[in-house]
């Protein structure tokens, strides 16, 4: 027994630290930087990140700093906060997304730390050099599409949330910093004004901390708590109700962020409300089962499991019934309106840290058992010992997912192989840029060419598609660009593209490209105005 106290006193001296600190940053950094560079489209090893969604934000962010108005001048679904990150993106970088790879990167590492942090909560024994397991596995699945959805950018909120929750239930005196409860409520505005089916984790966030308060019968801190968070949610809206106030758009925002996407975006219909809690939970496990998924799923599910079984004192049953409610919220607000899609599920990576969690705990516990004279032996030289064990599962869990990843394809290519650069280098040598994307979502030709659009609808949008396809429809009639840019899911023969509806009326078929996108050959095809001389 002697024996035993000595090697776990040792143990802990060596494991021992009261936090997280700025070092630990640095090294999280460098390991979101390792993931991006090889896993994002945007990062600076790729030509192109020729993914809609990203280009789309990329579009209205840079429309909105050449005095566009977001739904009045360009048309979208998303929420402001998008069209903002956008815009940053844009100013750090004109005609790429290099910019815009720097907020994934500050996202992905915050979220890597307070992965750390959330760790540090329950041991003393490290775990920084695991982590870029759970960083590389999130980067390579089916989840993380091309790199730079929304859903990423948000991981880092994603993780501080379930960090300063669980810090919270765990404080002997109950408290909670004013900040923190200001913070929470300021991302659940961010989360509300970019994307409001994101919002689901930071409700039953609120909610608990609420509930926690009345049970210690803490009512001034109750309402103290209750005013702070929503006072957040206020500094978030206020000024984007500024700005759409300023330019007399607060209806145009309301109706299109939120009336449409509430009414316009579900496929559930009139089904009722146990049959949409049923699909939302059947969704969000879909996405779990996914094998392309299953680089992250695996700790989320595993993690779920072994946190539950974890012994009291380890780990309260007020932690284990928020961590699940955190869970079922975020699920419930991402599926519930019945649409999927591949990036839909990235949220629920956040809970893949608590299968890292369980790990270090095991880890933690085979370390205590070794002797006491190779722990202390081992102590001499932990930093070296560190550092070999975080650069080793670096490496392993890059190369692992290089193998995985869906989008290392296109590190092969060369940008004036991508059909937006060979596209852009002919409409630039006729002088006149003027184009409009036709009949699907943003392809990136806007992005390449640094052109702002002067049409509401600039692409096809999924809500709605026929309002924007007549409204594109126009402009074609009227010959209002001198370039179109179209796209088939298929490879389509020339023939076909030479004969295409509506476009082929006033334009002609200039060139057109085969290109691999989302698991398949694709068709670019550009026309040029036949009024032209």
């Amino acid at each position: 027994m002697e024996e035993r106290g000595k090697r776990h006193q040792i143990f802990r001296k060596i494991g021992k630290r009261p936090g997280v600190h700025g070092k630990e940053f640095l090294l999280c950094a460098f390991a979101a930087l390792c993931v991006l560079l090889l896993f994002s489209k945007s990062s600076w090893l790729y030509p192109f990140n020729d993914w809609p969604d990203v280009n789309m934000f990329f579009t209205m962010g840079k429309g909105m700093l050449h005095g566009k108005v977001p739904y009045v001048d360009l048309a979208e679904q998303k929420g402001p906060y998008v069209f903002l990150a956008g815009a940053v993106g844009y100013l750090l970088s004109n005609t790429g997304f290099y910019g815009y790879f720097l907020l994934e990167l500050l996202s992905f590492s915050f979220f890597l730390f307070y992965a750390a942090r959330i760790i540090a909560l329950y041991t003393d024994f490290p775990s920084i050099w695991i982590l870029p397991l759970l960083g590389a596995g999130i980067g390579c699945a089916k989840s993380f599409v091309h790199g730079g959805s929304l859903e990423e950018l948000c991981l880092g909120f994603f993780a501080y949330g379930i960090y300063s929750l669980l810090r919270f239930l765990r404080s002997p005196d109950g408290s909670m910093p004013k900040g923190t409860l200001l913070a929470n409520g300021v991302i659940a505005g961010i989360l509300l004004w970019s994307k409001f089916t994101l919002l689901g984790l930071h409700i039953v966030w609120a909610v608990a901390v609420g509930i926690v308060f009345l049970r210690r019968k803490k009512y001034r801190r109750l309402l103290e708590g209750t005013g702070l968070f929503l006072g957040g949610m206020a500094a978030a809206t206020i000024p984007w109700l500024i700005y759409f106030g300023w330019h007399h758009a607060i209806g145009d925002w309301f109706q299109a962020y939120l009336w449409d996407n509430i009414f316009g975006y579900t496929q559930k219909g009139h089904a009722s409300l146990s049959q949409r809690l049923a699909a939302a939970v059947g969704n969000a496990l879909d996405s779990l089962k996914d094998r392309d998924n299953r680089t992250y799923s695996l700790w989320v599910i595993a993690g779920g499991i072994l946190f539950i079984l974890l012994p009291g004192k380890k780990a309260s049953w007020r932690e284990k019934i928020s961590v699940a409610f955190m869970g079922f919220g975020m699920s419930l607000g991402i599926f519930i309106g019945g649409t999927k899609h591949d990036y839909y599920g990235l949220p629920l990576s956040s809970f893949g840290i608590f299968g890292i969690l369980c790990a270090v705990l095991f880890a933690g516990e085979l370390a205590g058992k070794l002797p006491a004279k190779l722990i202390y032996r081992l102590s001499q030289k932990k930093r070296l010992l560190a550092a070999g064990c975080f650069l080793l599962f670096l490496g392993a869990g890059c190369w692992l997912g290089f193998l995985n990843s869906p989008n290392t394809y296109l590190l092969r290519i060369e940008r004036e192989e991508m059909p937006q650069y060979r596209f852009a280098g002919i409409m630039q040598e006729s002088g006149d840029t003027s184009m409009l994307n036709y009949g699907f979502l943003d392809g990136g030709f806007y992005t390449v060419l640094g052109e702002v659009p002067d049409t509401k609808y600039y692409c096809t949008l999924n809500v709605n598609p026929s309002l924007s396809l007549a409204s594109q429809n126009t402009v074609l009639e009227r010959g209002g660009v001198e370039w179109v840019v179209t796209w088939k899911a298929y490879m389509a023969e020339e023939e076909e593209l030479r004969r295409l509806p509506v476009v082929s009326e006033s334009y002609t078929l200039t060139d057109y490209q085969y290109f691999y996108f989302e698991g398949d050959m694709r068709t670019y095809a550009l026309y040029r105005y036949s009024g032209t001389e």
